[in-house]
């Protein structure tokens, strides 16, 4: 597996990074719609599978944060204003914030409001917490706000992808793109 290089994002980076693009993106939309299932078996299947996916995010977290500290970070083009190149620093931090929010707060809820918090119908998690209704509350609106607000940081982070790519015209998006890769690396 190819490491990050000074201008290119190497395969761990990449999978780590679409992978969780994808399940986060998936965790967020049915977040949206399993709230106004009606009560049934189906409802509480979906639920635990939420459950399951955002304990896998989890992992990655801290998998990719662990793979980022051991790796070096792409350098940005020099030819980006100051402000660009912090905010560009500043991202990735936000987002990662934002995942572990939402990741937390999911767990306090379900655990605090006495939920069971079972891994794809493996295993289940012990409680960790007493039961405490208005701490899971506390927890299940943070958690809707946090999803809202994870929503409009993602939409940024995509359309600064695509500004990069398709006004700046510059490698920031290609750098992880699948298929790019460069000569030598």
């Amino acid at each position: 597996m190819q490491k990050n290089t000074k201008d290119q994002y190497g395969t761990v980076s990449k999978i780590l990074h679409w992978g969780m693009a994808v399940l986060i993106i998936s965790m967020l939309f049915c977040g949206l719609i399993m709230t106004d299932l009606s009560p049934s078996p189906f409802r509480w299947k979906v639920y635990m599978i939420h459950k399951s996916v955002g304990l896998v995010i989890l992992f990655l977290i801290v998998s990719r944060l662990v793979w980022r500290f051991i790796n070096i970070v792409p350098e940005l083009p020099k030819s980006l204003p100051a402000t660009h190149r912090n905010l560009a620093k500043l991202s990735p931090y936000i987002l990662y914030a934002m995942m572990i929010v939402m990741v937390l707060s999911g767990y306090i809820m379900s655990d605090m409001g006495g939920y069971a918090i079972s891994f794809f119908d493996i295993f289940t998690l012990p409680h960790l917490f007493s039961k405490n209704q208005s701490l899971s509350a506390i927890a299940a609106k943070t958690h809707g706000i946090a999803a809202y607000c994870f929503i409009v940081i993602l939409t940024t982070h995509v359309f600064a992808a695509f500004y990069h790519h398709f006004v700046l015209k510059n490698e920031v998006l290609k750098r992880m793109l699948p298929s790019s890769s460069k000569k030598g690396i």
